[in-house]
């Protein structure tokens, strides 16, 4: 089982992120940059994000499907096409649990600054890992390690991607 959350949902997701923050870095497919409501969520969500989450994660995981005995890649195309809209999906609560405390988007908060990171790095994840934990087989056990293991891995990506100048912000 640790090999399809490896194949299925590390790997395309990793893949599919660092992808859209090199294309948001280089403003690759600007005329997407609307979002999706400002006053709610902010101007950082976007269309653009939906739209390439979903299609790079679908794209990611159909391929790494291949890798997975017992797996086609359609259902590989299938699974990272909903768990790309899911991360996308479950940034927005965050997005306007922030927007009503004041702090505007692309910033930091003043007040509470741990709490709002640790849910800036657990909202899609806790998402992807609970829509992919209802869709397998998987224990609770492995659920708890997908979940703790795509915590893990976004904030050391985060830090990366920071660190190579890719990401503004932590």
């Amino acid at each position: 089982m640790i090999e399809r959350i490896l194949y299925l949902v590390f790997i395309p997701g990793i893949l599919a992120n660092v992808s859209h923050m090199f294309l948001v870095k280089a403003n690759g497919f600007s005329k997407l940059i609307i979002p999706i409501h400002e006053q709610l969520f902010g101007k950082n969500k976007t269309f653009r994000g939906f739209v390439v989450l979903i299609v790079f994660t679908a794209f990611f995981t159909g391929l790494c499907s291949l890798l997975v005995e017992d797996y086609s890649i359609v259902r590989g195309l299938g699974i990272g096409a909903l768990l790309g809209f899911t991360y996308a999906f479950f940034e927005l609560p965050n997005s306007f649990l922030k927007r009503r405390l004041g702090i505007k988007a692309g910033e930091k908060a003043n007040r509470n600054k741990v709490l709002i990171t640790i849910l800036d790095k657990m909202d899609s994840t806790f998402g992807v890992s609970f829509v992919y934990y209802l869709l397998s087989d998987l224990t609770v056990l492995e659920g708890v390690f997908l979940f703790l293991g795509s915590v893990g891995l976004h904030v050391f990506f985060s830090f990366l991607l920071v660190a190579v100048k890719v990401k503004k912000s932590f």
